[in-house]
């Protein structure tokens, strides 16, 4: 009798838990100035990481901004560089690079399927 009650628990745990699994939120992160910038999908612009006073976080260094990261259970996924600009030009001639590289960081987190929906909708144009 108490193997069914278990059995039966256990089968509605797992029935429970399939209907509250979390979804991945993914974010862009760029860090500039000692700052944080997020981008979700939903905002044109990076969005920058704000205190308690309402001003932008100042991180003493990249490593502090992605501990900091963590510590809001954000998982760092990838890193990606964009470079942009001309490329090398010959010393000989007196020129110089003139590039620009842009480092990004994509992190994820889980929240429920309506946090992320509501995030979604917010990410495209019905145009």
């Amino acid at each position: 009798m108490l193997m069914k009650k278990l059995r039966f628990f256990l089968i509605l745990l797992s029935l429970t838990c399939s209907y509250a699994q979390a979804e991945k939120l993914f974010v862009e992160m760029e860090f500039h100035e000692n700052c944080i910038k997020l981008d979700d999908g939903s905002n044109k612009n990076h969005q920058p990481i704000k205190g308690e006073d309402g001003k932008d976080l100042k991180f003493t260094s990249l490593i502090g901004a992605i501990n900091y990261m963590s510590l809001q259970g954000w998982e760092l996924v990838e890193t990606r560089s964009v470079i942009s600009g001309q490329g090398y030009v010959s010393t000989i001639i007196g020129g110089q690079s003139s590039t620009n590289t842009k480092v990004y960081y994509i992190f994820s987190k889980d929240v429920t399927e309506e946090e992320l929906e509501q995030i979604v909708n917010n990410s495209y144009k019905t145009k």
